[in-house]
């Protein structure tokens, strides 16, 4: 090769460098690119409180509904109902749509959630089903399928199903799972092992059944599927008595009714809903926890709210 044709390719090879540069440079961008999806897909191991409190650690949260407005008339409305009552109460109203319209009472205390707990049963239960951990067709040890299982839980508030499911689950992973939802209130971990009887009672609040019914219908918990088998379940369940009784015949009610008596252990009475509620003008959700002996005034404020939300 002449000395010109050396100085020639060598002036050249820079120029291939620099157009082999981006080349390179995209490789690396699309690798890291596929790198992040892959930890995308497979980012959701079973929830344990040590991968709750790791999540806590580095600043994540669910991402949060629609924000709500307070308003006075409705707050008054609650007030004044609650004024009225001989037990001890807490409200939660949302508006889900149009004005966004929100009120409540006392929401924050803690209070015994009898058979609303099952609404968090089911969420942990179809939150390991989208995981892999298991399907709705795997056996539980009480020799149903999980689907079964879940459809009495809701439909027939059926306490064996529903024990069965936590403990599939494990009840401290359930309360975990809970906490990154932003349930951050409730304890569900009622036992001493190795029995497997419970010890006292659960506990959760009004705020937190609200947080997780609304997030629930938002589609933040769960994947459409199982959002609407969820809410399915929800409104077809048997219970009218409460939230439903007080909305006219024809509107639909998701929700979670549940209840204690004396004989059934050391609380006292227990009366408590948990509800969407889908209106012509206003699907709005409402939480009501009492220590009532009786179902009529949870039907008397479902009543009230859905005449003012809906007029």
């Amino acid at each position: 090769m002449s000395v010109a044709a050396r100085r020639t390719a060598r002036a050249a090879a820079p120029a291939r460098r620099r157009r082999r540069a981006p080349v390179l440079i995209g490789l690396i961008i699309l690798v890291g690119l596929l790198f992040g999806a892959r930890q995308l897909i497979h980012h959701d191991a079973p929830v344990t409180e040590h991968a709750q409190a790791a999540a806590t650690a580095a600043g994540e949260s669910s991402p949060s509904p629609t924000p709500t407005t307070a308003d006075s008339g409705l707050q008054r409305s609650i007030s004044d109902w609650a004024a009225q009552q001989s037990f001890s109460t807490s409200v939660v109203v949302h508006e889900l749509t149009g004005q966004h319209r929100s009120a409540s009472y006392q929401p924050t205390a803690s209070v015994v959630p009898a058979s609303t707990y099952k609404i968090y049963v089911a969420d942990a239960v179809l939150h390991g089903v989208e995981q892999g951990t298991y399907t709705l067709t795997t056996t539980t040890d009480d020799g149903h399928d999980i689907q079964t299982d879940l459809s009495n839980m809701i439909l027939n508030s059926d306490n064996d199903a529903a024990r069965t499911l936590g403990f599939m689950v494990g009840w401290k992973n359930i309360n975990a799972l809970l906490q990154t939802q932003g349930a951050t209130a409730t304890n569900l971990y009622n036992y001493v092992p190795p029995s497997t009887q419970p010890v006292g009672d659960k506990h959760t609040t009004a705020q937190d059944l609200a947080t997780i019914t609304t997030k629930l219908y938002a589609g933040q918990l769960l994947n459409p599927s199982h959002t609407q088998l969820l809410l399915g379940l929800m409104k077809q369940q048997h219970y009218r008595e409460r939230i439903p009784a007080g909305v006219p015949s024809g509107v639909a009610v998701a929700d979670k009714p549940g209840w204690l008596s004396p004989a059934d252990g050391e609380n006292g009475y227990i009366e408590n809903d948990a509800a969407i509620v889908y209106g012509p003008k206003s699907t709005y959700l409402l939480v009501v926890t009492t220590t009532s002996h009786t179902t009529q005034p949870l039907a008397s404020l479902s009543k009230l709210i859905y005449q003012r939300l809906e007029s």
